[in-house]
């Protein structure tokens, strides 16, 4: 390997666990686009949920974490959940109505915007780019107006925002990684008890025919978008300090025994 190579991997490890997170989205709302016509999109998106909330649970019970240890107020960490709902439902009944590529485009667009909105980093450099974003997100909701389908642009809209909200509220990143654990059994756990409400009060089709290849859907969109994505997406944050800092941030996620 030669020298420049180096800097250049060096350049992009710190870009590995976002590029992660991203792939895991892809394969939850992928996954559960290919088989709708098996299980509508919402009664997938509630069963992802409970399974999550079961796997990480029997993961805390073997790591020996406490999860209802003194953390997060139950008030916050409800309101966390009513948000996470509201994020799946919305992006679930999105994926169904639109092609996954926009639906992924126009959150990133969108809650990229809302994340810069809320920051104190007005400065003239960043200007362009927060207006070249906005006028992108806008162009594409006029497309989708447009396209007669404007229920999927806003129902990503809703999705975006309260994923923005949801993750300002945690500060996932500088949380311990106890915390960080105990505030996803939370939203999963109120997930796993709306969303089946939401399903049947929402969802525009009641198909309910698992197979082999539905339950392995659902249960990678449980793995990837209920487990992985969150924990990536806290180490990708640059609020968690530098890279020694990441690396020990995940460590200790995994391993919440290790020094």
């Amino acid at each position: 390997m030669s020298r420049r190579s180096i800097p250049v991997l060096s350049r992009l490890k710190p870009l590995a666990p976002l590029l992660g997170a991203l792939m895991c989205w892809l394969v939850q709302y992928g996954s559960s686009q290919s088989v709708a016509a098996q299980v509508a999109p919402l009664f997938q998106a509630a069963i992802a949920a409970a399974w999550a909330m079961l796997l990480l649970w029997l993961w805390t019970r073997w790591r020996g974490t406490a999860l209802f240890a003194q953390g997060a107020s139950l008030l916050s960490a409800l309101w966390g959940g009513v948000l996470f709902t509201l994020q799946w439902g919305c992006l679930y009944l999105a994926v169904d109505r639109q092609a996954l590529w926009l639906v992924a485009l126009n959150f990133l667009l969108l809650a990229l915007l809302a994340l810069s909105a809320g920051r104190a980093a007005w400065r003239p450099a960043r200007v362009p780019l927060w207006l070249l974003g906005m006028i992108c997100g806008l162009l594409l909701g006029v497309w989708s107006w447009k396209a007669a389908q404007g229920g999927a642009w806003l129902l990503t809209l809703v999705a975006a925002g309260s994923f923005v909200i949801g993750f300002r509220q945690t500060g996932c990143a500088r949380m311990a990684p106890q915390d960080l654990m105990r505030w996803r059994f939370y939203q999963l756990s109120v997930a796993a008890l709306l969303l089946p409400l939401v399903a049947v009060a929402f969802s525009p089709s009641w198909n309910f025919i698992p197979d082999g290849r539905a339950l392995s859907a659902m249960l990678s969109q449980a793995v990837c978008g209920g487990l992985a994505f969150p924990f990536l997406l806290a180490w990708a944050s640059p609020q968690a300090g530098n890279e020694a800092a990441r690396d020990a941030h995940i460590a200790r996620v995994i391993r919440p025994d290790a020094p």
